[in-house]
């Protein structure tokens, strides 16, 4: 009875769909470093139309998902938010200096980790709002849908506004780049990254109320089969950020050896 309690208990599947996410990722910055950094002439596909407009952005999007639907498990988001914040602060900090000082271009101004940090807290700053309040949580829903729809709808406004000159090195998080020289890698703006983001959290909201698996029945050699990817999903936050270190050294140390 105690084991079955327990297996109900994982909500692997979450773990798992992260996992992959960071996975796709992983071998993603692996390839980029293979033919870009390296300067292999490997792996072109990574250059493809539909690489950029379908297989990147799908996997971004189940990650962003993920990682709305988990707020609705934290203790406490707000606290989570500005570990995230300070993380993805020092993060675009270290690749300033890191390019600065090397003949490195590749700068990380906003990312993937911004756009979580903002929308962690600001999902706090709502749900604060909504106990504080006692509003209901339908009303609440509806603003967050209202929210994931029009950030979505609004990148379609980017290029107008861009072509407009609008664009401002302070609306860089938002989507609004201006002509520069330095080179900006794994840039993700709040639009319309942050709708992708909300969304999660509405799942989340219906989903998981009971923070409990969807599937308390799945077989004992599935919850085996999707354990390493799931292991990945649970550790996802270090697996990012020392992912990078350590291709960057075990590529250029084989390449210091004579093997690439």
């Amino acid at each position: 009875m105690t084991e079955n309690k327990t297996v109900k208990a994982r909500v692997f599947e979450l773990d798992f769909l992260r996992g992959l996410a960071l996975l796709m990722m992983v071998l993603h910055h692996l390839i980029y470093d293979l033919r870009f950094l390296l300067k292999l002439d490997v792996f072109a596909f990574q250059e493809t139309w539909w690489f950029d407009v379908l297989l990147q952005p799908f996997f971004l999007n189940i990650f962003l998902i993920v990682s709305g639907i988990s707020c609705s498990f934290s203790r406490s988001n707000a606290r989570r938010g500005l570990r995230l914040l300070l993380l993805a602060s020092a993060l675009s900090l270290v690749t300033f200096l890191a390019s600065e000082w090397s003949t490195l271009n590749d700068y990380i101004f906003f990312n993937v980790l911004h756009v979580l940090a903002v929308g962690i807290l600001l999902y706090a700053w709502i749900t604060r709002m909504e106990r504080r309040n006692r509003q209901g949580k339908d009303r609440v829903d509806v603003v967050l849908l209202i929210a994931s729809v029009l950030l979505v709808w609004g990148a379609s406004w980017l290029p107008v506004l861009q072509n407009a000159g609008y664009a401002r090195w302070w609306l860089i998080p938002v989507g609004l780049v201006p002509e520069m020289t330095r080179t900006m890698t794994d840039y993700m703006p709040l639009v319309p990254w942050l709708g992708i983001f909300f969304l999660g959290t509405l799942i989340g909201r219906r989903l998981y109320v009971n923070r409990q698996t969807r599937f308390p029945n799945a077989p004992g050699w599935l919850l085996s089969a999707v354990m390493p990817v799931e292991w990945m999903g649970q550790h996802s936050l270090l697996i990012y950020v020392l992912h990078q270190p350590v291709l960057l050294a075990v590529l250029y140390g084989l390449r210091a050896a004579g093997f690439i």
